[in-house]
C-alpha cells in the first residue's frame, strides 16, 4: 500500500506557526495566509487517503485466494472441520491420483480425514505461488517434512469459489504418475508413516506376515497340507466346524450337525468368544475415524482370526489425548461394545466350550482318552494345529488396545495399573473381567450438567 512522503518540519509547522504582527491588517492577511495554508495540507491528505484505498483495494485478495489459504492453514494444522468448512455442501473435488472424484462435503470430509491420517503430522503443504483470479485460483504447492521439502511432491490445483465465499470445486494435478494409484499407495504410506511414528507397531506387522507364512503357505513347520493343496479331509472339518459354530447345532441335536472331536469344537469355540471379546474395543472405530469402523474386523476375526486382527493392530488411527463421550460412537457400538454383560457372557461361552471339549460326545472316552487323542490330532492337523497358534496370539495381542481405550475414557497413564495388568496378562478371562468393570465412557450430557452446577 502507498505510503505518505515525509514531509519536513519546516513545510509544515512554518506556514502555520503564528507571526507576531502589529494592526488589523496585517492581523487578517496572516489568517488569510494560514487559512490558506491548512486547506492545501487538508487537501493533500485527503488525497492521499483516497489513493491509499483505492490502492489497497486492488490488492485485495479474492474470495478463492482467501479460502484456499484457510484451507491449507487448517489442513497443516489437522483441524479437518476447519478444512472442510472451506468447501460447499454441493462441491465437487477431482484428485488425479484418484479414479473418481469426490462428490459433496460428505465425501470429501472422508477423503481428507483418511489422508491426514496416513501422513505424519510433520508433512505439511506449502504454498508456492497463488494465481488469483476472484472467484478462481490457481494454487502452485509442494510439500515438506521438518521444513524439508520433499521429492516427487510437487503440485497444482485450481479452485472456484461460489458467491457465499466457499469454494465448489477442485482440482489437484500432483507430480505424474504412470499408473493411478490412490488408495493403494495412500495405504502403504499411511503404514509406513504410522510405524515410523510408532515403532512398536511394527510387531504386529510382522507376526501378521510371519503368521501369514506359516500358517497358509509353508510346509514342514506346521503338520498337514499348506492352503494351497488342502485335502477332501480338511475341507470337510472345516465345513463341520461351521456348521457347528457357537455349538449351537450340536446342542440343539439338529439333524445336520457332524460329530467331531470334542476337544476340536472346543478350541475351536474358545477361539470364537476370544475374538468377539475384542467387540469391546469398538469405540476404537468411533465415526469419525480414518481407520473406519471396527465392526467388519470383529466380524472377520470369527472366520480369519488374527489374519484380521492383526493388519488392524497395524493400521488403525492413533488415540488422542482427549476424552470420547459416549455419544461420540454409533448406536450399534455403544450397543454392544459398551455393554457390562459382554464380559461375562462370552467368559461363560469359553468355559462352555472348556467343559465341552471334557465332557461331551460320550464315544469319545473319558478326559485321559480324549486328551490323548487331540494331541494325536493336533500333531497331524494343519486347521487344529493353526487354533493353538491363534489361541497364543490373542494371549499375546489381548491387551494391545487396552492403555488407548482407557484414556479415551479418561484414566491416566499411570493410574489402574492392576486394572491394565488384568486386562493385559490374564489370558481371555482378564479381558473378560476387564469389559466388566472397566470405567464407562462419560456422557456428554453429564458433563454439560456439571458444567453448569
Amino acid at each position: 500500500s502507498p505510503r505518505a512522503p515525509m514531509l519536513s518540519r519546516a513545510s509544515v509547522s512554518a506556514p502555520m506557526r503564528p507571526r507576531m504582527c502589529t494592526g488589523r491588517g496585517a492581523s487578517a492577511a496572516s489568517q488569510a495566509k494560514e487559512g490558506a495554508a491548512v486547506m492545501a495540507i487538508r487537501r493533500y491528505f485527503d488525497t492521499w487517503t483516497r489513493q491509499g484505498a483505492g490502492a489497497a483495494s486492488q490488492t485485495t485478495e479474492g474470495a478463492a485466494a482467501t479460502a484456499i489459504r484457510r484451507y491449507f492453514d487448517a489442513w497443516n494444522r489437522r483441524a479437518m472441520d476447519e478444512a472442510c468448512a472451506q468447501f460447499a455442501e454441493d462441491c465437487v473435488y477431482d484428485d488425479t491420483q484418484y479414479p473418481d472424484a469426490f462428490t459433496g462435503k460428505d465425501a470429501l470430509r472422508f477423503h481428507l480425514v483418511r489422508v491426514a491420517d496416513a501422513l505424519p503430522p510433520t508433512f505439511q503443504f506449502v504454498i508456492d505461488d497463488i494465481a488469483d483470479g476472484g472467484d478462481t485460483v490457481g494454487v502452485q504447492w509442494h510439500v515438506e517434512n521438518n521444513g524439508q521439502a520433499l521429492p516427487f511432491t510437487r503440485g497444482c490445483s485450481m479452485y472456484k469459489a461460489n458467491r457465499d465465499g466457499l469454494l465448489i470445486s477442485g482440482f489437484d494435478v500432483p507430480e505424474p504418475a504412470v499408473l493411478k494409484p490412490g488408495s493403494a499407495s495412500l495405504f502403504l504410506l499411511g503404514v509406513a508413516s504410522k510405524i515410523i511414528a510408532e515403532p512398536v507397531r511394527a510387531v504386529p506387522a510382522v507376526t501378521w506376515l510371519a503368521y501369514v507364512s506359516i500358517v497358509f503357505f509353508s510346509n514342514g513347520i506346521l503338520p498337514g497340507p499348506d492352503a494351497t493343496q488342502l485335502d477332501r479331509a480338511t475341507w470337510g472339518e472345516v465345513l463341520g466346524l461351521s456348521l457347528n459354530f457357537w455349538l449351537v447345532a450340536p446342542l440343539l441335536h439338529l439333524s445336520f450337525s457332524p460329530a467331531l472331536h470334542p476337544g476340536l469344537e472346543g478350541i475351536f469355540n474358545l477361539l470364537l468368544a476370544w475374538a468377539a471379546a475384542f467387540a469391546g474395543f469398538l469405540a476404537d472405530g468411533r465415526p469419525g475415524r480414518a481407520s473406519g469402523s471396527m465392526l467388519p474386523v470383529i466380524a472377520g476375526m470369527q472366520l480369519l482370526t488374527n489374519a484380521v486382527l492383526l493388519p488392524y493392530l497395524v493400521v488403525r488411527s492413533p488415540e488422542e489425548d482427549k476424552l470420547v463421550y459416549a455419544e461420540d460412537l454409533a448406536p450399534v457400538e455403544r450397543l454392544v461394545g459398551e455393554w457390562k454383560g459382554l464380559g461375562p457372557l462370552l467368559a461363560a461361552v469359553g468355559t462352555g466350550a472348556v467343559a465341552w471339549g471334557c465332557v461331551a460326545r460320550p464315544e469319545f472316552g473319558d478326559l485321559a482318552t480324549r486328551w490323548g487323542s487331540l494331541l494325536e490330532l493336533l500333531s497331524a492337523d494343519r486347521l487344529a494345529s493353526s487354533f493353538v497358534v491363534d489361541l497364543v496370539l490373542f494371549a499375546f495381542f489381548q491387551g494391545w488396545l487396552v492403555d488407548d481405550d482407557l484414556r479415551r475414557r479418561g484414566v491416566a497413564k499411570e493410574d489402574a495399573t492392576a486394572l491394565r495388568a488384568l486386562a493385559k496378562f490374564v489370558p481371555f478371562y482378564g479381558l473378560c473381567a476387564y469389559l466388566a468393570i472397566r470405567p464407562k465412557l462419560p456422557e456428554r450430557s453429564a458433563a454439560i450438567d456439571e458444567d453448569a452446577c
